[in-house]
């Protein structure tokens, strides 16, 4: 069928063309019963097995075979009212322009993957100030609610969880002890940590500086809260670390004076390769060589794997596909009421050696 645009915000209901499906066009579950002999309520126990129903197994086989024979194709509404379940789930971002956020998009083929096989489908809503995304939940129009975020803002958060939903918090720490139906899914920032604090000190490296906006997002924050529980872990091997929070695309100016100063740190932290870039330019121009004076290990290596071979032993990115395919499989088990021990799962970095991905470069 064609439907033409007539430049007014609206479609002319005079230009559809294209043949009109008969209502008759398609098997019906009475047509079944009928066909069997039984009531239309034995037919939908057949197809649809519930707890308690009465249908005899000779009964059950009939129909199906019938049903298959018949070329009946379940309706999706009547499975719905069946099961009481709309097989769709919110899915909350923070803004319209979330949409083009190519780390968010990740998340979302993650979830929509994993929930293919069961038939959800995800419902795009964002926040406002008037929370028109409550209506949806309200309505009764999604089976549960997953909200992506980075931001430190929860009151939206508490919000759509007073409504009673099942609720997955995505990419951002959230307490979820007082609210049953809920849980958390994100990268495990602090994990990581004290991992790469792990591997500097193995390295034997005293001084380390984590380069990090804490500032601008709950992720950094949990990094940054990870680097000082880390560091200071590690008191029998004298290492102190220190945070440097970027001031907007002004790092090479405060590296640069830092090294001037007489500053010296022989370990570096980088949250993401561009970082990486400045510190090494920066450690070049003060005449610093990387491996014989300072040691740098960074994240999200995906977005350069140049600067990447210039590192010491590892980078780390995040794994937000399995961020999403975690926050479904967490919300499922929610959804129906499964006795969930963990309701917070953390998503470990995944750890690329520079040896390979050099390698990898070379082939």
């Amino acid at each position: 069928m064609i439907r033409k645009y007539d430049g007014t915000g609206r479609y002319s209901a005079n230009t559809w063309t294209g043949a009109v499906v008969a209502k008759n066009g398609r098997i019906s579950r009475q047509d079944v019963a009928r066909a069997a002999g039984v009531s239309l309520t034995t037919v939908t126990h057949a197809l649809n097995p519930v707890p308690g129903a009465r249908v005899s197994e000779a009964t059950r086989l009939r129909v199906q075979r019938l049903a298959r024979e018949m070329g009946y194709t379940p309706s999706f509404v009547g499975r719905a009212l069946v099961e009481g379940k709309s097989y769709t789930v919110g899915l909350l971002q923070p803004s319209y322009d979330s949409v083009f956020n190519g780390f968010y998009q990740t998340m979302m083929r993650g979830m929509a993957r994993a929930m293919e096989p069961d038939d959800y489908h995800l419902l795009a809503l964002f926040r406002s100030d008037d929370h028109r995304y409550l209506k949806v939940i309200t309505q009764g129009r999604v089976d549960g609610m997953l909200i992506l975020q980075s931001d430190f803002d929860t009151s939206h958060i508490e919000r759509v969880l007073e409504t009673g939903i099942p609720t997955v918090i995505v990419n951002k720490n959230f307490p979820v002890a007082r609210w049953p139906q809920a849980g958390c899914v994100h990268a495990d920032h602090d994990g990581l940590m004290w991992q790469v604090v792990g591997e500097l000190a193995a390295l034997g490296c005293k001084s380390l500086l984590l380069v990090d906006d804490f500032r601008a997002c709950d992720a950094n924050a949990r990094m940054a809260d990870g680097f000082t529980a880390a560091v200071a872990a590690q008191a029998a091997r004298v290492l102190v670390g220190s945070t440097l929070a970027p001031d907007g695309p002004r790092l090479d100016i405060q590296i640069r004076n830092a090294f001037a100063a007489g500053q010296r740190w022989d370990g570096f932290i980088t949250d993401g390769i561009g970082y990486a870039e400045v510190v090494l330019a920066e450690a070049e121009r003060a005449g610093l060589v990387a491996k014989r004076d300072f040691h740098l290990i960074s994240t999200d290596i995906v977005e350069g794997r140049v600067t990447a071979q210039r590192l010491e032993d590892s980078a780390y990115t995040h794994q937000p596909d399995l961020v999403g395919a975690e926050a479904w499989r967490l919300l499922q088990a929610l959804i129906g009421q499964e006795a969930v021990t963990e309701r917070t799962v953390l998503v470990p970095y995944q750890r690329y050696p520079i040896r390979a991905i050099k390698e990898g470069e070379q082939q």
